[in-house]
């Protein structure tokens, strides 16, 4: 009797971790995880412009060119169709000498922390060239107190959630611990009542820290990192310094009346999502400077587009995005740049 209770017992336990794995799966799929495999969210969740290159046999020694794209909003597809525009000008360039395929995976408000994430999970992949192009986004997470600023943005709640992800190897064999963890850091965070800066845009109470510019260590570190990884993979890459426009002696608010300093864009973000207008300038200012600095230590393929881009309100949406004709001046320079240094020979 005392083994069948035993039997009994043990085919209970499992009968129970199943029906909580299949639970817990089921509720996940509420939030978009993938049910069969709930580590890919990852891709699909996080990372979206990532998902359909996973599948591919993406290499840099065949006879088409493959380019990588990693950036925020400005040259993403929705924005800019940046891609489009710089295979239009190369095939124009080339002819039928070459083949190109371009993988854009910039994304609006991804920082070098994302596009250093979205490079890393592309480590199967080989590109005949990467471009590299962000410095506005990372003011965001300098909005933040100075004592609740982590240097690896986990101050930031998207940040900790792929950091829990990452954590969790095992999320596609079971789930159960990572849905503990899950639980056990919002319990931790009500009750510590955790400070956190905003992903997407910034806090009014909060923009008056984006004064201290604490983001240049990261940034430097998440771009060196790029580097590193390019390098290691030999995949050539093009670091492209931020084109930014505040007008003279205006004083931008993040009202409407602010657009009358612009192209007039259908659509067009006020500056205040990244935080105040004077530091947001400083902080792109702060993260060029060490990207210019990195590019000459390391010898990385560089373009000064911020010098490149004429500052007139015509060519800005905004004081990031670009106009139709802001597109296609940035899109002309940037492949003249990339034929006359050899980049895709």
């Amino acid at each position: 009797m005392a083994w069948r209770s035993f039997l009994f017992s043990v085919i209970l336990f499992v009968l129970l971790i199943v029906v909580t794995e299949i639970v817990l799966r089921i509720a996940l799929c509420f939030y978009g995880y993938p049910f069969l495999k709930p580590g890919n969210y990852m891709c699909s969740g996080f990372y979206p412009t990532i998902k359909e290159m996973m599948g591919k046999d993406i290499r840099n020694d065949d006879a088409v060119q493959d380019v990588l794209i990693l950036g925020g909003s400005v040259i993403s597809t929705p924005w800019s169709n940046m891609e489009v525009r710089l295979d239009t000008i190369l095939r124009k360039k080339y002819g039928n000498k070459k083949k190109f395929a371009f993988y854009n995976t910039a994304a609006a408000g991804h920082t070098s922390l994302d596009n250093l994430i979205k490079y890393k999970l592309l480590e199967d992949k080989r590109f005949d060239l990467v471009i590299y192009y962000e410095a506005i986004n990372e003011n965001r997470a300098n909005c933040i107190p100075d004592g609740d600023f982590r240097s690896d943005y986990t101050h930031i709640k998207w940040y900790c959630d792929i950091y829990l992800l990452q954590s969790h190897p095992e999320i596609n064999f079971t789930v159960i611990p990572y849905v503990c963890d899950l639980a056990m850091e919002g319990i931790e965070d009500k009750m510590s009542k955790k400070i956190y800066a905003r992903q997407e845009q910034v806090d009014p109470g909060f923009a008056k820290f984006g004064a201290n510019i604490k983001t240049g260590s990261s940034y430097r570190k998440n771009l060196k990192n790029i580097i590193d990884l390019s390098r290691k993979r030999g995949d050539e890459l093009l670091l492209l310094s931020y084109a930014s426009f505040f007008p003279k002696g205006v004083k931008l608010t993040g009202e409407q009346k602010d657009m009358d300093y612009f192209a007039g864009c259908h659509y067009a973000s006020p500056v205040t999502i990244w935080g105040e207008a004077e530091y947001v300038k400083k902080g792109i200012y702060v993260h060029n400077q060490i990207l210019r600095e990195l590019a000459t230590k390391s010898k990385t393929h560089f373009f000064d587009m911020a010098e490149n881009m004429p500052q007139d309100g015509r060519f800005f949406c905004d004081v990031c995005h670009v106009s139709e004709p802001g597109a296609q001046n940035f899109s002309k320079k940037l492949a003249t740049y990339i034929v006359d240094s050899k980049l895709v020979e």
